[in-house]
């Protein structure tokens, strides 16, 4: 066995003695944790193994994690473009099969014949929505049945664990399914029916005429809450179980030009005037603040194309990257357009989103210090991925999701990581980027919140 953590060898433990979920803070190492698991069942005579991941952690995670750290077990991605290749991936004999949630759906008639004892789900939070396919499909395999679902839940693998950093980013109801999951049914933890269960803990907004209500938690009960979920759930902190360096966080103010400022206060009264005196829906609102969010940029997207307007932000990171010398940089960016500019403007960089011909390629360059600067978009590579080698991290622009923004820190902050980890946020002055970042902050504190609470704190 390799060498474990003290908070790896407690969860390898708890797995090997019934379903859990390991709400591990990214960097933490639950991959490994979870190959050892494997390999534990593997030597009673259990398996094989299902992992269920996001396709862009398959070969960088968990195939070479399997190749480094348990060489003696066997793993095959069942990724292919072809779907008869996917199938005929599965009829392999291996140890480990590893998927992303689209192939398990596509193959969710064969995998249950293949008759699967081990089921990892990793990013659990994937499966969030209650409501969603992926989640009523997951959620089959532990018994757990939906009206009118073509998941019939005939075929339950009896072992199941669910790996996550940011389990419920948003809202306390995402534990839901995650928690269901792990216990299947019979009311253990939380009521089966996602509904019942959302009655009891929360409660309900009209939100005016729209019909819709936005669901609050009822904050005299997260004590039951969180006690209910403490039996099957195991949290870590890296400051609590690793000696990992210290991250630092600093804004850099950008101010924008004469005619970028003009642009973006005319589209911020525009969208003053739509929306006075109107109930609006969140979604609906964050798709017009979107062009907000270009225009700190110096861009915005029209019917008609691209407007480019000004390089305020462009040209306070090339300022900033001049400050940083030599070093090796990810920059997090969220547009199109965004890294369109910055792989013409700056040399020795590459980008990970999804016009990315070869990522697998792309990622072992970057960590192998082949090129300075990687543009990369967190939808393609804010989960699983590992620069330790790498200790400077620049957010040109910030989308609203926090667990995003966490998945994105941990790929420097985590375990192997021996340097000080520092985080840069170009923010455009008096603009919609002062506001994300301070949602973003607020959306920390109430993960932290649960987090805690659920690993014994108050």
């Amino acid at each position: 066995m390799t060498n474990l953590y003290k908070h790896q060898t407690e969860a390898l433990a708890l797995c090997t003695k019934g379903n859990h979920a390991l709400f591990h803070e990214c960097g933490t190492g639950k991959t490994l944790t979870m190959l050892e698991a494997i390999r534990a069942f593997k030597a009673q005579g259990l398996g094989p193994a299902l992992v269920v991941c996001p396709l862009s952690i398959i070969e960088p995670a968990w195939i070479a994690d399997c190749t480094r750290f348990t060489p003696d077990l066997s793993i095959v991605s069942l990724w292919d473009s072809k779907p008869a290749e996917r199938v005929k991936r599965l009829g392999q004999q291996s140890d480990i099969y590893v998927c992303n949630y689209e192939t398990l759906k596509i193959l969710y008639p064969h995998i249950c014949k293949k008759g699967f004892k081990i089921l990892v789900v990793d990013e659990s939070s994937k499966m969030k929505e209650p409501k969603s396919q992926i989640t009523k499909c997951l959620l089959s395999f532990a018994g757990i049945r939906f009206r009118g679902s073509p998941f019939k839940a005939e075929c339950v693998i009896p072992h199941r664990y669910c790996l996550s950093g940011t389990p419920a980013p948003n809202l306390e109801d995402e534990y839901w399914s995650q928690i269901k999951f792990i216990t299947g049914p019979g009311g253990k933890v939380f009521n089966d029916n996602y509904y019942a269960f959302r009655s009891y803990y929360f409660h309900g907004i009209p939100l005016g005429m729209t019909g819709q209500r936005m669901w609050k938690f009822r904050e005299y009960m997260r004590n039951e809450f969180m006690t209910a979920m403490r039996p099957v759930t195991h949290v870590v902190r890296k400051e609590d179980a690793l000696d990992l360096p210290e991250q630092v966080h600093e804004v850099r103010k950008v101010y924008l030009g004469k005619e970028e400022q003009k642009a973006y206060d005319t589209m911020k009264k525009d969208l003053i005037l739509y929306y006075k005196d109107e109930v609006i829906v969140a979604s609906s609102a964050l798709v017009e603040i979107m062009k907000l969010r270009q225009l700190t940029s110096g861009f915005a997207y029209y019917t008609e194309g691209e407007a480019h307007i000004g390089d305020s932000k462009l040209k306070e990171l090339k300022q900033l990257l001049g400050e940083i010398g030599k070093e090796q940089v990810i920059i997090w960016v969220n547009f199109k357009s965004e890294i369109q500019t910055l792989l013409k403007e700056l040399p020795s960089s590459r980008a990970l989103w999804s016009g990315t011909e070869d990522r697998n390629n792309d990622i072992a360059d970057f960590q192998s210090g082949k090129f300075q600067y990687f543009v990369i978009h967190p939808q393609s590579g804010g989960h699983g991925l590992t620069f330790a080698g790498c200790h400077y991290a620049v957010y040109y622009s910030l989308c609203y999701s926090y667990e995003l923004l966490k998945q994105s820190q941990d790929r420097i902050h985590r375990i192997g990581q021996k340097n000080k980890c520092t985080y840069y946020y170009l923010i455009a002055d008096k603009t919609i980027d002062e506001v994300v970042h301070k949602t973003l902050t607020s959306k920390e504190k109430l993960s932290n919140m649960v987090l805690d609470f659920l690993k014994g704190g108050e």
